[in-house]
């Protein structure tokens, strides 16, 4: 797999599972761009892969227009702008039954995650179109096509992010930018294994598991799936 010269945003770069894709993708050559909120965390996690002088560090809130907008400057200014798009960034919220799920979080939840997503692929994608070339890679849940009770929030955000990026494939095939979705089922992290501590996490997806879809779905041999919503389940 060879991105040399691509550069590839890869967002949520502090959470659990990013740092296997994050080495993978500096593997390959490619200019890296990592966004989180921290800016502590970022520079632990830059620091930790050996990227502290190579990738480009910026703080953002994803589900502000402003701060996107603000990213995507960052990264023009230091290269030509974004070829590949990682979309780590999100998290589960739940834990209620409908009736009893409060506006507020049912809002912080969708903010996270769908409208997190939204915003930074509207931000990439025009550009990639225009340059006849782009790769946008996001990640959902087992959840957008089996959802569990007690987190009716986050079912419809993953379900929308899936639905999201097929219409990116749609609406931008003809111009070179192949969308993805990957919906993994509980991935082998420290939070999950002490969220079930009775669990066998050998059935579990694995980061570095996560790490390899990513890379395919980056490559010139997966141009041909477009608008796919690819199931990450393990063995559970």
């Amino acid at each position: 797999m060879n991105l040399a010269g691509k550069t590839v945003l890869i967002t949520g770069a502090t959470g659990d599972s990013a740092g296997p894709v994050i080495r993978a993708v500096a593997e390959t050559g490619a200019n890296v761009a990592l966004t989180a909120r921290s800016a502590e965390r970022l520079d632990r996690v830059a620091n930790d892969l050996g990227l502290a002088e190579r990738a480009l560090l910026v703080t953002a809130d994803l589900a502000d227009a402003a701060d996107v907008d603000r990213l995507l400057a960052a990264i023009r200014e230091r290269w030509a702008g974004v070829d590949v798009l990682v979309q780590l960034a999100g998290g589960w919220g739940g834990g209620q039954r409908l009736a009893e799920t409060d506006v507020a979080d049912w809002d912080a939840v969708l903010d996270s995650n769908l409208r997190s997503t939204f915003l930074v692929c509207r931000a990439v994608a025009g550009q990639m179109a225009a340059r006849g070339w782009g790769r946008i890679v996001t990640v959902a849940s087992v959840a957008a096509e089996r959802p569990r009770s007690r987190q009716a929030a986050y079912n419809v955000a993953k379900a929308g992010v899936a639905a999201l990026t097929a219409s990116i494939a749609q609406d931008y095939a003809r111009q070179g930018v192949v969308a993805n979705t990957i919906s993994p089922s509980i991935i082998d992290t420290p939070a999950n294994r002490e969220g079930s501590p009775n669990a066998d996490p050998s059935r579990w997806v694995t980061p570095e598991q996560l790490a390899a879809l990513v890379l395919f779905l980056c490559s010139e041999e997966a141009a041909g799936l477009n608008g796919a919503n690819v199931p990450l389940y393990g063995r559970v």
